[in-house]
């Protein structure tokens, strides 16, 4: 793939529900077909207070921990709500998120070049 491509780079978010309050994300970061990337790719990433991504999250207040799960990297510029992730050679990002009880947030990824949002499903508990 042309390193400068970026354009054509997607991802998708899949959620595990909690009934403790730790959600684990599991990203893949896909190519222009939709196809599994083959290399490894930083995202820019932050946490939302709702669906569209417009409201970011607050520490303490929104989410109390988020941390690499098995697979990438996790880099945090401000603790726990937002930074850059880097995948794997095989594109994959794992990680883990507390949420509150009563509170809802989102992973909302910022795909490079395109600046289109890519964002999970609900993470809530206590709701």
């Amino acid at each position: 793939m042309d390193p400068l491509a970026f354009d054509g780079i997607g991802a998708t978010i899949t959620v595990t529900q909690s009934a403790s309050g730790t959600f684990a994300a599991a990203v893949q970061l896909t190519g222009p077909s939709g196809e599994a990337l083959l290399e490894s790719r930083a995202v820019r990433w932050y946490l939302s207070k709702n669906s569209d991504g417009s409201t970011v999250a607050t520490t303490s207040t929104d989410v109390t921990t988020l941390a690499a799960g098995t697979d990438g990297l996790v880099i945090e510029d401000d603790s726990n709500v937002s930074g850059v992730m880097v995948g794997e050679s095989d594109g994959d990002i794992d990680v883990d998120i507390v949420v509150p009880s009563g509170k809802v947030v989102y992973l909302v990824l910022v795909m490079p070049g395109s600046g289109r949002l890519v964002i999970s499903d609900a993470m809530t508990y206590g709701m």
